[in-house]
């Protein structure tokens, strides 16, 4: 039997116009899901702990989910919803820095989404929403029509991978005070050992570190520099 594809889920009607009234949402369902994806990890989110979650059998969530790919689908989308796309006249830059950093918030809220926009997103309308919004910004500009869907992509692609990045560092080495002079003490002695004299060099001609906010900043604003989107001095 060939395997649903977990876009399936929009194509029908949350609620059928025939039979009883359903007990339960979509909403709801998603909510319990992404409370425990974002408690336990998105490996613990099952039909039958989310089934627990909103009171209601396993068997019976197939009535409103064909699949475990559908409700990660529905929870994807889900948390797309949170974005602010509130119409807004920044320039075109501005715009899109602004929604590169709601999403990276969106993303250390719930950790386990990073990955997922890389490998499987949404088409939901939440996710559709911010497309459409994000897209809006580049409307007036001379781009083609697919250039613009590629910077959109790029800067999700961006964003994830520096928030990926951010929660692997934390995981490894703490994130207390601590354990980062540890690391500053470990990478000095390897400095001073002259082993790396392009290293010494690198970091004897570094300021004072950037705080991650800042160097998120730079890496987006960069890459819209690239794509032809310089960001003004001054208005990141």
């Amino acid at each position: 039997m060939p395997s649903r594809d977990p876009i399936d889920v929009w194509r029908r009607p949350e609620r059928s116009g025939v039979g009883p009234k359903p007990e339960h949402s979509r909403a709801g369902i998603a909510a319990a899901a992404i409370d425990i994806a974002d408690r336990d990890g998105l490996a613990a989110v099952s039909i039958r702990r989310v089934a627990a979650g909103v009171g209601a059998g396993a068997a019976s969530l197939y009535r409103y989910l064909k699949s475990h790919d559908e409700l990660i689908e529905l929870i994807v989308d889900t948390v797309s919803g949170e974005y602010d796309l509130d119409p807004s006249d920044e320039p075109p830059p501005i715009q899109l820095l602004n929604l590169a950093r709601q999403g990276r918030a969106i993303m250390h809220r719930h950790p386990w989404l990073a990955p997922l926009l890389l490998t499987r997103p949404s088409m939901g309308p939440n996710a559709l929403g911010y497309l459409e919004h994000a897209l809006s910004a580049l409307e007036t500009l001379d781009m083609p029509g697919p250039a613009k869907l590629q910077t959109v992509a790029m800067i999700t692609a961006i964003t994830s991978a520096f928030v990926q990045n951010e929660l692997a560092a934390a995981n490894s080495s703490g994130t207390g005070p601590g354990a980062a002079n540890v690391r500053l003490q470990y990478l000095s002695d390897v400095v001073q050992s002259g082993k790396y004299p392009l290293l010494a060099g690198a970091i004897t001609g570094q300021q004072d570190p950037e705080r991650p906010e800042e160097v998120f900043t730079s890496v987006i604003t960069s890459y819209l520099a690239g794509a032809g989107l310089p960001v003004a001095a001054g208005s990141a």
